[in-house]
């Protein structure tokens, strides 16, 4: 592993480094053929501070990927469902269900860039990241927390419909886990997401909290990764807009 990983440019001192290669060994490393997890988003906005629950399923990775999310708490939002459904060089498709009003509907491209759900999270962060669908170049190396890092630089592929026009992913040198997020909307600082609490769940590489800011909103929105299960069976049938109104079990 470390003889290829040198001749990839991984890190080879005085060498430069494979920024694709880098990408690559990440997507490699946190690649499950499917998963499932709960936790807790916590919204910090204006002197206030929401709370809600939810589940998530996902069955496949990257471009073949299909993800569920359900929230469970508080009462006002106990089953409200994002259903989204990944495709290779065609953008995703993604369905929304409010249980109050008991509807469904199909989330619009131009809504893409909009809160999901009253968070500083847009539907297009809600999806999953396709390595192929961008372009990558090094900007070198940093530091976070004392933790050494690879600088990622990632421009949308021409195919890529995308209200990011660059993103800079830091990855830990030494777990190839990405760390931090900064994503530029039309070329200016807009969001930025940070990771901590890294941890191997089977062998994967798990990072179970994350912080987002947005230089457009105030506040802040927290999210905590609990229960997290590797490879778990699931059926491709829970992922349809049927099912999406059905309140799914959780994992054991």
């Amino acid at each position: 592993m470390v003889a290829a990983m040198l001749a990839a440019g991984l890190g080879a001192p005085g060498h430069p480094v494979d920024a694709r290669a880098v990408m690559d060994e990440v997507d490699k490393r946190r690649r499950t053929a499917s998963e499932y997890s709960e936790g807790v988003i916590t919204v910090e906005e204006k002197g206030k501070t929401r709370q809600k629950a939810w589940r998530s399923w996902r069955l496949g990775w990257g471009p073949e990927a299909k993800g569920l999310i359900q929230f469970q708490e508080p009462p006002e939002v106990k089953g409200v469902g994002l259903l989204t459904l990944s495709h290779a060089n065609r953008p995703a498709e993604q369905w929304f269900y409010a249980p109050a009003i008991d509807r469904d509907r199909r989330v619009a491209k131009q809504e893409k860039s909009t809160r999901f759900l009253g968070t500083h999270f847009t539907y297009e962060d809600m999806e999953e990241r396709d390595v192929d669908a961008y372009t990558y170049a090094s900007l070198g190396e940093d530091a976070l927390s004392g933790a050494r890092c690879f600088k990622i630089e990632a421009r949308p592929a021409l195919t890529k419909e995308s209200q990011y026009s660059r993103l800079v992913f830091f990855v830990l040198e030494d777990r190839y886990v990405t760390i931090r997020v900064e994503a530029d909307v039309e070329g200016q600082p807009r969001r930025v997401f940070e990771g901590s609490d890294v941890r191997d769940v089977s062998g994967v590489p798990i990072v179970h909290a994350w912080s987002l800011t947005d230089t457009k909103r105030p506040g802040v929105t927290r999210l905590v990764v609990l229960n997290v299960h590797v490879n778990p069976i699931l059926s491709g049938s829970m992922f349809t807009v049927g099912e999406m109104r059905t309140i799914h079990p959780k994992a054991n």
